[in-house]
Parts: C-alpha cells; structure tokens; sequence
C-alpha cells in the first residue's frame, strides 16, 4: 500500500487515540453528570460548586431538562458517556462543514480550491474546535442543532426543525439569537413551532421530577443564567471572553487574576456597563447591515443567507455574558464564509479586488495572531495568561467583524448566483 492509502487510517487512529485520551479526563460534561446525579436525589445543584479537578470547581450553567436527559448516563464511568460524546462532537464538525457548504454551489470551484476553504476554516478555527474537545463541551452540538434546524426549515421539515432548535436553546440560550432572524426571513410556521417546543422543554422535566421540583429548579437555572447579575455586568478573571469581560476593565479599575492595569479610563463601574450595553447594542444593531432591509423577506441568495448566518453566530459569544473561549467556536460560520470569499475573490485580477484580497489577508493574520497564535500550546501558559487578562481573543473576534462587513456576498457572485431565491 502507498503512503496516500494508509495515511487516513493512521490519521484515523491518532485521532480516536485523542478522544480517548480527552475521555479520561474531566472535562465539563463531569458538571453535566454531576449535576444530573443530584436531580435524580431530589437536590438543587445550581447553588452547588461541582469538582471536576482538584482545586477546580464549576457551577451547573444548563437547563433542568438537559440534567434529566442525561441521569441514565450519570451511573456509568464517566469515560464511556465522555467518550460517545466526544464522538458526537466529532460528526458534529463534519456534518456543521456539509451543511455551510451547501449554501455555495461549490462544483463552481476545483476540489483543490474547496479543499483550500475547508483546510483554511479549519485552520483558523482549530483552536477553538480542540478546545471544546479538551473540555467535553457542548458547543459544536449547539452549533450543528442550529445550522441543521435552519436546513430542515428550508426544506419545509417544520415540526423537526422547531424540535431540534428549540432543544439547543433549552440546553443553553445561545441559539436564541435565531428566533428573531426567522421572524425577519418570514420562516413564521418555524418561528411559532419552536416557541411551542420551547415552552414544551420547560414543562416535561415535571413528568419525572414532579411540578414543585421542576418549577424550584427553572428559578434556579433564571437567578443563575440571569444577565442582570452583578456577577455578569463586570467580569474580571481570565477566563471570561466577550464584551462583558473587554469594554467595563478598559473602562474602571479593577482587580483581576494578574494585577497588571488594563483600564484607560477611570470611570465609574455603572458608566462603563451603560458604555459596555450601548456597544452591544451597536452590534445587534449591525445586524441589520447584514440582513438588509425590508424585513419579512427572503434572503437573495443562498450565499447571502451564509453572510447573515456568519454574523449572527460570530456576535452571540461577544454579546452575551459569561462566555469562556469554547464559545467562539461559533465563528466556525464566519471562517468558512471568508474563506470562500478569499478563494473567489483571488481568480479576480483586477487591481481593486486585488487590493481588497490583500487587505482582507492581513486582516485575517492579525485575527489569527490574536486568537490562535496565543494559546498556551504556543506560547506557554504565562504568556497565555497575559493575553487573557487583556482579552485578545475578543479583540480578534471584532476584528472578524470587519472582514465580514468588507466581504460583501453581491461584490462576489455572478449575477445569476445573487438573484436566486
């Protein structure tokens, strides 16, 4: 056998040695067993700090619905739920890179060039993909959910459609970003469909735990995952990434895990969150950059719809509090889309695109610089420590918000490609 033939086996095996290995260890979903054990005892666990580690503890951030699905996993070693769904995180990458790909007629492009976008969405998004692997996360199942929930609106599978995002949202808010967006795209019977199993996921963990139980655990799951918490409005430790922990430190004094200074004002902590909201505010706004005007249409393109689709996902980790850096792993929409942008936007030899090619190329460096290029792997955990106390992952995610807004879809396309439906 040549080379060629027995790589994928051989690189099929380093990787199944990587699950395994990231199985044995306690990642997040620990929390998430942990958690379901004490539902099933009849106990709280979201005023309970969980070990996962020694001298490492987290709180239980998910629904009481997600708790309960997974108390048949709970009584098993930890490595066989660890690992299956790890396993399912796996397909999740492939299948979250099947379904962006449908939004371009790719048989436009040689299978060096699609190889070219898929080698450079991976490459600028490994970071984040390995890092929900590191820590059993459940975020490419957040991911997935979402982009595969739109593909089953389009293609008229309302009931599933509706089931299977308003699950993720119920698991965690994030994908909530989505309901509005279907409103705006006139995807009404999916919106009113998702809204129903929403309120239907909040209601069916009563069947086991009973009303009083259920009812004292939704409370619970608000006072902790509550925006207006004091705990979310000024987040100062490295691990937080997002505005919330970027703008107020900038802003007003204030003690973090290093105790380098990091403010260029001295304001006060409620003008820094009032200026932290407005900039927020300023991104959600800029949404309506993206998905044009009138609203209650269709998108002009299926490469269009990908443009909007980017955005949305990219800003959800930046606007919503409490975000850890496994939640950028949402940008995957964003890399893929500039990708492509990138290789169609090199056949062009003209000088203008040309130089747009250029600009987005450093562009793309300096995200990379800012979001990769830092991690402790690298650089060593000192210096990644440095770069999390001055929060350069979220200064590379505003900068890919400029590549997005410069990567206009209607500059790219063939006129026949932008006027489809």
């Amino acid at each position: 056998m040549t080379i060629r033939k027995i790589l994928p086996y051989l690189l099929g095996l380093l990787f199944l040695a990587f699950l395994i290995r990231q199985a044995m260890g306690n990642g997040d979903f620990a929390v998430f067993l942990e958690a379901s054990k004490l539902v099933r005892s009849g106990i709280n666990p979201y005023d309970k700090w969980i070990p996962i580690s020694e001298g490492h503890a987290c709180l239980y951030f998910y629904s009481p619905l997600w708790a309960l699905l997974l108390i048949p996993f709970s009584s098993l070693p930890n490595f066989i739920p660890n690992f299956l769904w790890l396993l399912l995180n796996a397909w999740c990458t492939f299948r979250i890179l099947k379904l962006l790909a449908a939004y371009f007629d790719y048989s436009l492009l040689s299978i060096k060039q699609q190889n070219l976008i898929i080698g450079l969405t991976l490459a600028l998004s490994l970071r984040f993909i390995l890092y929900n692997f590191s820590l059993i996360q459940v975020t490419l199942f957040l991911l997935w959910g979402s982009l595969e929930s739109l593909r089953l609106f389009r293609d008229k599978k309302y009931l599933p459609g509706a089931m299977l995002l308003a699950f993720v949202i119920n698991i965690k808010i994030l994908p909530l970003i989505l309901l509005p967006y279907l409103l705006y795209r006139k995807e009404f019977k999916g919106f009113v469909l998702t809204v129903v199993c929403f309120v239907a996921y909040i209601f069916i963990p009563a069947i086991v735990l009973g009303w009083k139980f259920n009812t004292e655990l939704l409370f619970a799951w608000w006072e902790t995952i509550n925006p207006s918490n004091a705990e979310h409005l000024l987040e100062t430790g490295l691990g937080p990434h997002s505005l919330t922990a970027l703008i107020p430190v900038m802003l007003t004094p204030t003690a973090g895990e290093i105790s380098s200074s990091r403010n260029l004002m001295n304001l006060s902590p409620d003008s820094a969150i009032l200026i932290m909201n407005c900039v927020r505010l300023g991104l959600i706004l800029l949404t309506f950059c993206f998905i044009k005007w009138p609203p209650f249409t269709t998108s002009k393109s299926k490469f269009q719809e990908l443009h909007e689709l980017a955005y949305l996902f990219l800003v959800v980790p930046l606007i919503f509090p409490h975000q850890q850096k496994y939640a950028f792993v949402f940008m995957i929409p964003a890399v893929f889309y500039i990708s492509t942008y990138l290789v169609l936007l090199y056949k062009r030899k003209n000088a203008k695109d040309q130089h747009l090619f250029r600009f987005l190329i450093f562009l793309s460096l300096l995200f990379f610089i800012l979001t990769t290029l830092t991690t402790d792997g690298l650089i060593g955990k000192q210096a990644n420590q440095w770069t999390q106390h001055f929060k350069l992952i979220t200064y590379g995610m505003l900068v890919l918000v400029i590549v997005l807004i410069k990567c206009n879809p209607e500059k790219i396309l063939p006129q026949s490609e932008t006027s489809q439906n």
